[in-house]
C-alpha cells in the first residue's frame, strides 16, 4: 500500500474536520476527539506493519462511511497520549484506514486505540505493540507459515494464530511464505480466509508476508499489494531485526517475477550485508530439491551457489502442504552425508539448510510423507525430519546461536526441533 501520507502529530487535542452534526466527546484520558456523522462499520481488526526501531504502521479497514482516521498511543508505563491522524485509500467500495507513527522509541511496548471519523473502534490493553531494537545484542523470537488462508470451512487457519497466541514468550513479527490467500488471492477473500482467523495475532504482531502462485492467480497490483505496506517494492524486499537480516523473494509460479532485476538486486543485498549480520534468513514460496509431492523447481535450485557462497543460513518455503527439514546443502545442493547429528549443527560453513512450513492452512489429505518412496524424490537421504500434519516454524535467535522448532498447530507439540551455533 503505497499511497500512505502521514499529516501530524499532536500530543494533547485533535480537532476532526468541522462538518454539520459533530458531537465533542470528553475521554477519560483527557484528550478531546471530535466526531462526526455516523460511525464507520470496522470490517476488519487493526493489524501491524513495518514495525521498526522508531517507526510503526497501523491498519484497519472500515466501510466507505470513514472520511478521516487517527490513532492514540503512548508508551505503556507513560501516561502522555499522543494523537496520529491518518489516511484513507479506497479499495473494492471500502475504505483502508492506515496510521503511520513515527519518533518512537526502540525496544519500547505501546498500547494504541484506533478512531474513524472521531468515533472510538478498538482500545484496550489487548491492543499493543513493541519497537524493533536499533542495536544487534537483543534475542527474539519469530514464526513462519505459508499456504494459509483457504476457504471457511476448509481452512485450519485458526489453530497456528491460537497457539500462536498461547505461546509463553510472543514471536516478535511474522512471516508468510506465499499463498497467502486462497484460491486466488484476491482482497475480497482476505478479511475470512486471513484477518479473521488471524486478528488476535496482527493486532500485536507485524507480519511480512511474499506472494505465492495463488496469490498470482489474480493481479498483485490491485490485491497483494494493497493489503499489505512492505518494505522496496513489495515483491521482493529486505529488513533486518537485531543481529540477523531477512530477505523475502517473489518466486511468482516458480519462474520469479522480474527474474534478472529480482536476481541482480538480491545478490547485491547479500554483498552488502556479507559481514553485518550473524545471520542471513532468506523467505519465499517455492521449493529447490525436496521430497514432497511438488517438482523441484530450477529456478530456486539455481540460487543454492548464492546462498551458500554468501552466508545464508536458512531458506524458508511454503507451496508444499506439508512439513520437511532438509539437511545442511551445499552450492550444489548436495549433502555432507558424515554429518550424523541433525540436530545440532556448528559453524556450518558455505552449507544452508532448507525448510518446507506449507501446511499452516491446508494440507494435502491425499498424500503421504514417505522419503524412501521413489515417487516422492530420486534420493530420500536428504531429508533431515519431515512430518505431514498442520504447523508452523518457531525461530529464536539469541547472539550466536539459533533454535528452529516444528509446532504442531492443533496441539502446540514440537514435533522437531535443531539448533545452529556459530563460534
Amino acid at each position: 500500500m503505497k499511497n500512505i501520507i502521514l499529516l501530524f502529530i499532536i500530543s494533547i487535542t485533535l480537532s476532526a474536520c468541522k462538518s454539520t452534526g459533530e458531537v465533542k466527546n470528553k475521554k477519560a484520558d483527557n484528550i478531546a476527539i471530535t466526531s462526526t456523522g455516523e460511525k464507520p462499520l470496522l470490517l476488519r481488526q487493526p493489524y501491524l506493519q513495518m514495525v521498526r526501531p522508531t517507526t510503526t504502521t497501523i491498519t484497519w479497514k472500515t466501510n466507505d462511511l470513514a472520511d478521516n482516521c487517527l490513532v492514540v498511543f503512548n508508551q505503556i508505563d507513560k501516561q502522555n497520549k499522543k494523537v496520529v491522524k491518518g489516511s484513507l485509500v479506497n479499495h473494492e467500495g471500502n475504505k483502508f484506514n492506515e496510521v503511520v507513527l513515527t519518533n518512537l522509541k526502540p525496544s519500547t511496548t505501546y498500547t494504541y486505540s484506533i478512531y474513524s471519523n472521531g468515533h472510538l473502534l478498538a482500545s484496550g490493553k489487548d491492543y499493543h505493540f513493541t519497537t524493533a531494537p536499533n542495536h544487534k545484542n537483543k534475542a527474539f523470537t519469530f514464526y513462519a507459515l505459508g499456504d494459509i488462508g483457504a476457504k471457511e470451512g476448509q481452512s485450519f487457519a485458526i489453530e497456528p494464530a491460537t497457539r500462536i497466541t498461547e505461546l509463553n514468550q510472543k514471536p516478535d513479527f511474522g512471516l508468510g511464505l506465499g499463498d497467502i490467500v486462497y484460491p486466488k488471492g484476491e482482497s475480497k477473500n482476505y478479511d475470512n480466509h486471513l484477518f479473521k482467523p488471524f486478528q488476535e495475532v496482527f493486532k500485536n504482531i507485524p507480519f511480512y508476508p511474499v506472494a505465492g502462485n495463488h496469490d498470482w492467480l489474480s493481479d498483485p497490483e490491485k490485491n497483494f499489494e494493497k493489503e499489505w505496506s512492505l518494505p522496496g517494492n513489495e515483491h521482493y524486499y529486505s529488513f533486518s531485526y537485531s543481529n540477523t537480516l531477512f530477505i523475502g523473494l517473489d518466486s511468482s509460479d516458480g519462474g520469479f517475477y522480474q527474474i534478472e532485476e529480482q536476481l541482480a538486486w538480491l545478490k547485491q543485498t547479500l554483498k552488502e550485508n556479507k559481514n553485518s549480520f550473524d545471520w542471513i534468513i532468506v523467505y519465499l514460496h517455492h521449493n529447490g530439491k525436496s521430497c514432497t509431492y511438488k517438482n523441484d523447481y530450477e529456478h530456486v535450485k539455481s540460487l543454492y551457489t548464492v546462498f551458500a557462497n554468501n552466508k545464508v543460513d536458512l531458506v524458508l518455503n511454503g507451496h508444499a502442504h506439508t512439513y520437511e527439514r532438509l539437511k545442511a546443502y551445499d552450492e550444489f545442493g548436495n549433502v555432507d552425508n558424515t554429518i550424523n547429528n541433525q540436530s545440532n549443527y556448528n559453524n556450518l560453513k558455505n552449507r544452508f539448510i532448507s525448510i518446507t512450513i506449507g501446511a499452516g492452512g491446508k494440507i494435502n489429505k491425499k498424500w503421504k510423507a514417505d522419503p524412501s518412496n521413489p515417487e516422492n524424490c530420486k534420493d530420500g537421504s536428504i531429508v533431515a525430519h519431515s512430518e505431514h500434519v498442520p504447523s508452523f516454524g518457531l525461530i529464536s535467535i539469541n547472539h550466536k546461536k539459533l533454535i528452529f522448532k516444528g509446532i504442531n498447530s492443533y496441539t502446540g507439540e514440537t514435533f522437531d526441533t535443531f539448533s545452529i551455533t556459530k563460534n
